[in-house]
């Protein structure tokens, strides 16, 4: 009798479409163009005072229509049946949770910039409400990996996938946005040559081979796959957009590393096709051998690189090891098919 409540429960539950998903993770880049609009203003308009911007008005409309994306059509049709759990499909709630931390982040934002000012260059990435809002934006932007998920992970190609594409896109450049301060894409450590610079420039390239193999990899553990053009897309989101801080004064070290990302999405594919086994791994050890020397070859076209050959190269390969140590983590336990006999 109690299995069959349930499963009446969950046969209520409304099921989100790939349409909707779009629709969702198209709102998120409204959100992600404000963001950077106001990190934008941050670093070229000093003389900001007020809450109260252009660029403050992008973000937060975009946070409007995304979190209005992301209410059931029980709610806007006013007929709501069932426990509040059930209104949402699956993979919505944790986005109606960030809307709602988004509100109560952006409130005391504009609290706090009224008591203490406008902040400026690392002091806006480390603010307590901006870290607030980064987690509740988050939660809204990952709504249609999650809801993919919860589907099953629907088969591939690029209209089913396109909702997870475009949504990882924005969550990888969020993520870089706040991470500004450690890209080498934008600050090209490897044409340094002081060596407090150098120590500094191994820690940039250690951070941004975590956060492009993590965006790879929470994809892989929600779809049970890879999709086509997802590395190529997070290196991109990775790379690309903080250069609008610096007036993409290092275009090349940012544009270079896309042509690593389109092997490294190929060889990833090829990996999944004859060792799906080895995926995750493929991820973690692909992604920093192919992004970093193309990336430094840009390095080179533009600014030169400053670092001697044993300094670059083993960058290259401490991101390797630290992305097979990442990837391996997620590898099937020795023995798992057998104790499951």
């Amino acid at each position: 009798m109690a299995t069959t409540v349930t499963e009446r429960t969950s046969a209520t539950r409304p099921v989100s479409t790939g349409r909707r998903d779009l629709i969702v993770a198209l709102a998120t880049l409204w959100l992600t163009g404000g963001l950077f609009l106001d990190g934008w203003a941050h670093s070229h308009v000093p003389e900001l005072e007020t809450f109260f911007t252009p660029w403050h008005g992008v973000l937060y409309s975009g946070y409007v229509v995304l979190a209005l994306t992301l209410v059931p059509a029980a709610l806007w049709r006013g007929r709501p049946v069932g426990p509040v759990r059930d209104w949402f499909p699956p993979g919505y709630g944790l986005g109606i949770l960030g809307a709602v931390l988004f509100a109560v982040g952006g409130a005391i934002d504009m609290t706090w910039h009224t008591l203490l000012g406008i902040e400026v260059n690392l002091e806006a990435l480390l603010s307590p409400p901006h870290l607030l809002l980064l987690t509740a934006g988050s939660l809204m932007i990952a709504t249609p990996v999650r809801a993919a998920a919860a589907r099953g992970g629907a088969p591939g190609g690029l209209p089913a996938d396109l909702p997870v594409l475009v949504s990882m896109i924005s969550a990888t450049a969020v993520a870089a946005f706040f991470l500004d301060y450690l890209s080498p894409f934008t600050d090209a450590p490897s044409a340094s040559t002081g060596f407090g610079g150098q120590a500094f420039g191994m820690a940039q390239y250690l951070a941004y081979s975590v956060l492009m193999i993590v965006a790879t990899l929470f994809v892989w553990t929600r779809l049970g796959r890879v999709p086509a053009g997802l590395i190529t897309l997070v290196v991109a989101a990775a790379s690309v957009p903080n250069g609008v801080f610096g007036d993409f004064e290092n275009l090349s070290s940012q544009l270079y590393p896309l042509i690593g990302a389109v092997v490294a999405d190929a060889a990833v594919q090829w990996v999944a096709a004859t060792r799906p086994r080895l995926v995750p791994l493929a991820i973690g050890v692909l992604i920093p051998l192919l992004v970093w020397p193309t990336h430094l070859v840009g390095v080179e076209v533009s600014l030169g690189v400053g670092w001697t050959e044993e300094l670059w190269s083993g960058v290259v390969v401490l991101c390797l090891l630290a992305g097979a140590v990442l990837g391996g983590l997620f590898l099937p336990r020795a023995g798992a098919d057998r104790d499951h006999a």
